[in-house]
């Protein structure tokens, strides 16, 4: 596997993006195309068009993109391009999407005061290799240079993979949606609660 390093996200990363975001899409999606389509246009483009200085890589020593982390910086505009541009994306796509996104969007909402919040995705072949943590360090060293205090993560599942990680990682609950979901949070250090 070689040596993997954080870097920006470069244009020429797209493609290896939208294949690992399909790559750790949920089952149900990965057996119907038209759902796997969407994967990405919920996920993956608005910050590779909108905030792509908030995308971090995961490359391997050919350069080659494994895993990445991304973040919005503010959740209005995030929830106003998601509405004007990726809505108007799904529909045309499968128009079954368009309320997942709504519910998102909404869940968002919670935890609106905590600006920052993120998705990280890592093929399967470089997962449990400590890559997780060496993209939220860098996420976060970043945040902190732009004065950002705190990051969250929405909609995690209690006693997942997932959630064990972020827990461990310092991340505590900020909101919970139901006894199974909740949504993460970490305030860098030297933000008072």
């Amino acid at each position: 596997m070689g040596c993997v390093r954080i870097r920006h996200y470069e244009a020429k990363d797209k493609e290896a993006l939208t294949d690992i975001c399909k790559e750790t899409a949920w089952e149900s999606y990965k057996k119907d195309p038209q759902k796997l389509a969407t994967v990405p246009i919920n996920f993956l483009d608005y910050f590779l068009e909108f905030e792509p200085s908030h995308v971090l890589v995961a490359a391997d020593s050919d350069d080659r993109a494994v895993g990445y982390i991304e973040c919005t910086t503010s959740y209005s505009r995030f929830v106003k391009t998601t509405k004007q541009v990726f809505f108007p994306r799904l529909e045309a796509v499968d128009p079954s999407q368009v309320p997942f996104e709504k519910r998102f969007l909404f869940a968002l909402h919670f935890i609106r005061r905590w600006p920052a919040h993120l998705h990280i995705n890592l093929t399967a072949e470089y997962q449990h290799q400590g890559l997780g943590t060496k993209l939220i360090d860098a996420l976060i060293d970043q945040l902190k240079k732009e004065g950002f205090t705190r990051l969250a993560i929405c909609g995690v599942e209690r006693g997942s993979a997932s959630y064990g990680f972020y827990r461990h990682y310092g991340f505590t609950e900020i909101w919970v949606y139901s006894p199974k979901l909740v949504s993460l949070g970490i305030r860098f250090k030297g933000e008072k609660s």
